[in-house]
């Protein structure tokens, strides 16, 4: 049977036809055009891409001998369900998972034996020196957790893993683009050059281990390793005296699909380190094939040690053989009871700098030298200086708007880059009782970028107060178009003039790429307009902004003073949080074993946007918004362009 074939957009996935009068290749989605030779190459590459092969060889383990079972006995904690194993002169007196009773029953039989172990190292006194030094240094661990916190159990545990083993051949396909710019007297120019990146090749992991027990967190397990393999013996009973040993419950079928993702993160960031000279790269689509695939069932040590503090329990667990120890600790809220300075009011600081204050009063109680002792100081003054800003805990009830004052449904943004903006705005909207809000789209859904801003700004109830005072700024993709939509008191602070002057100084940013940025810009100007408005004299055509104003320079200081602290403070805050997931496998990745053998960069088609400088046409008159209806019957100003 004939099968058909379909050639897609690669910029769409729309389907494309040959177009008689341009003699070349046109989506009639997006408009477009394709070289034959571009699409041939890009054809070529979609029509040799296969499907997964991720299987593996789980039959790891063997059958218990009786004369190895004799001495071993298994324990039940009736509170959990957790069992474990251990022999005959193992100390079974509570469960190192949930710190309650256990019972000792029957000889342990009836699962398969560990192919290999790795001994203990490390003994107890060693995983509660291990501790001691993990909260050593936390300026936001609560000192009372400290000092008067004790070790409620010390457990040394022999956890189950699955150890896999596989070579890996990959083909993996990117999207990537080069910028280039340029200007002349009347407009600035930027090109950009998409291209498809094809990389094939192989590479080899050895061991890496998935946890093979539900009682255990699996993110736990993850966070103190790597193991070294090369201490790896094989299994004797031997090895259990002393220790308690995990019975797993998770088979190692059950585990394929975590080693999977692990190995398939750290095949795809190999062939990534490969692609160079390019301004973006994203992977689109990726094949894997394993061979040799196989798992083996190994023990390997961990140090739990659990304590309790503030009626909550806390588990901390260390690596036996290296050392490594992990689990996260509580962060403090209050301020330092004694110290050199009175701490100041809570209300008198913005969150960032009150906490900044705090970091630095408990900092200066040590024995520091005169020189730091004075930079402290200064330190400190800077805070303080923020007090120019109101207190941040405003009453918001005048918001009624249930949705983050950040849509980023374009994915311009970076996680951390959108928290940080959602920070931003959320402080300066409460601050100025003024909803400011940034929406990013792909597509206008057939709309006009007026019309959608306006849409969003009123069927999601932005604005403050009866009046729905606020303003939103659209970046739309799909024609790389700008608006800012106005409502409310909004109208009032942002004339006609003032927001293509915004738009003058967030348009560069926009043509680069540098989203965050702009964003930035957005927020800081209208931080600014808003409060000139209010001042009586609203920014227009005859007194706009000429150049940085001695205000923007305040608040740049105060907002580098603030986010100093806040950088610190986060900071020292991610020092108590050591518990987390490994998403890739690159330590066990096998030595040289990365051989890179098709590596193909295919040229799409490019795109030139063009964006006209900005003019004097300062003339003195009185400027003013204009207004228009949105289809909700909203009054609404606002004004945009291209980028």
């Amino acid at each position: 049977m004939q099968t058909l074939q379909e050639y897609k957009c690669p910029c769409c996935g729309g389907a494309i036809a040959f177009d008689s009068t341009l003699q070349k290749m046109k989506c009639p989605f997006c408009g477009t055009e394709f070289e034959m030779d571009a699409l041939k190459s890009y054809d070529a590459e979609l029509q040799g891409e296969q499907a997964d092969n991720m299987e593996w060889e789980t039959s790891a383990g063997s059958e218990w001998q009786e004369s190895e079972i004799e001495g071993l006995r298994s324990y039940v904690c009736k509170s959990c369900g957790g069992e474990i194993v251990g022999d005959a002169n193992t100390a079974a007196t509570s469960c190192p998972f949930c710190g309650n009773p256990v019972v000792m029953m029957n000889q342990f039989a009836g699962l398969l034996k560990p192919d290999i172990v790795i001994p203990f190292k490390l003994d107890k006194k060693a995983a509660k020196a291990g501790l001691m030094k993990h909260l050593n240094g936390k300026k936001l661990l609560p000192k009372i957790f400290k000092d008067q916190n004790h070790i409620d159990e010390v457990k040394g545990v022999y956890v189950p893993f699955w150890l896999f083993d596989t070579d890996v051949d990959a083909q993996v396909r990117y999207r990537a683009t080069k910028v280039r710019t340029w200007s002349d007297e009347d407009y600035r120019y930027t090109e950009t050059s998409y291209y498809m990146i094809h990389r094939g090749g192989s590479v080899g992991f050895e061991h890496v281990p998935v946890d093979g027990s539900s009682k255990m967190p699996d993110d736990l397990m993850e966070s103190v390793e790597p193991y070294d393999y090369s201490d790896a013996l094989d299994f004797q009973t031997a090895y259990l005296a002393g220790y308690f040993a995990d019975k797993y419950d998770v088979t190692a079928e059950e585990s394929i699909d975590r080693a999977n993702q692990r190995v398939r993160r750290s095949t795809e960031d190999a062939f990534a380190s490969t692609v160079q000279g390019y301004a973006t790269v994203n992977a689109e689509s990726s094949s894997v094939q394993f061979h040799g695939g196989k798992a083996k069932y190994a023990l390997y040590p961990v140090w739990l040690l659990n304590t309790t503090w503030n009626g909550e329990k806390y588990t901390f667990a260390m690596n036996g053989q290296t050392g490594k120890l992990v689990g996260n600790l509580p962060v403090s809220t209050k301020p330092p009871q004694s110290g050199r300075w009175d701490s100041p009011r809570r209300s008198a600081l913005p969150p960032a700098a009150f906490r900044g204050f705090c970091i630095l009063q408990e900092y200066c109680k040590g024995g520091i030298t005169m020189k730091k002792r004075i930079l402290a100081m200064i330190f400190v003054l800077a805070l303080c200086f923020c007090t120019v800003i109101p207190a941040f805990a405003v009453d918001a009830d005048g918001f009624v708007s249930e949705y983050e004052r950040v849509q980023d449904m374009a994915k311009l943004l970076s996680e951390s880059e959108r928290e940080a903006l959602i920070k931003t705005l959320d402080e300066l909207s409460e601050r100025q009782k003024m909803d400011v809000i940034v929406v990013t789209t792909n597509t206008l859904d057939g709309k006009k970028p007026m019309e959608y801003a306006d849409d969003i700004y009123d069927y999601c109830k932005y604005g403050y107060g009866e009046k729905r005072d606020g303003l939103l700024f659209l970046v739309s993709m799909e024609d790389r178009d700008w608006w800012i939509s106005t409502c409310g008191y909004g109208i009032t602070a942002f004339t006609d003039a003032g927001i293509q002057y915004i738009g003058e100084q967030m348009v560069e940013d926009l043509g680069d790429g540098n989203y965050a940025a702009a964003f930035n810009t957005f927020a800081e100007l209208s931080d600014d307009f808003i409060t000139k408005s209010r001042e009586g004299a609203p920014y227009d055509k005859s007194n706009l902004p000429k150049g940085p104003l001695s205000i923007i320079w305040i608040l740049i200081s105060i907002l580098v003073g603030v986010g100093l602290a806040m950088f610190i403070v986060g900071r020292m805050k991610a020092q108590l949080k050591t518990v987390r997931f490994q998403a890739a496998a690159g330590d066990y990745m096998k030595s040289g074993s990365l051989n890179i053998t098709e590596s193909r960069d295919t040229f799409l088609y490019n795109t030139v946007t063009r964006t006209a400088k900005p003019k004097n046409t300062d003339s003195g008159s009185s400027g003013g918004s204009s207004t228009h209806t949105s289809s909700s019957g909203e009054t609404h100003g606002g004004g945009g362009g291209k980028f």
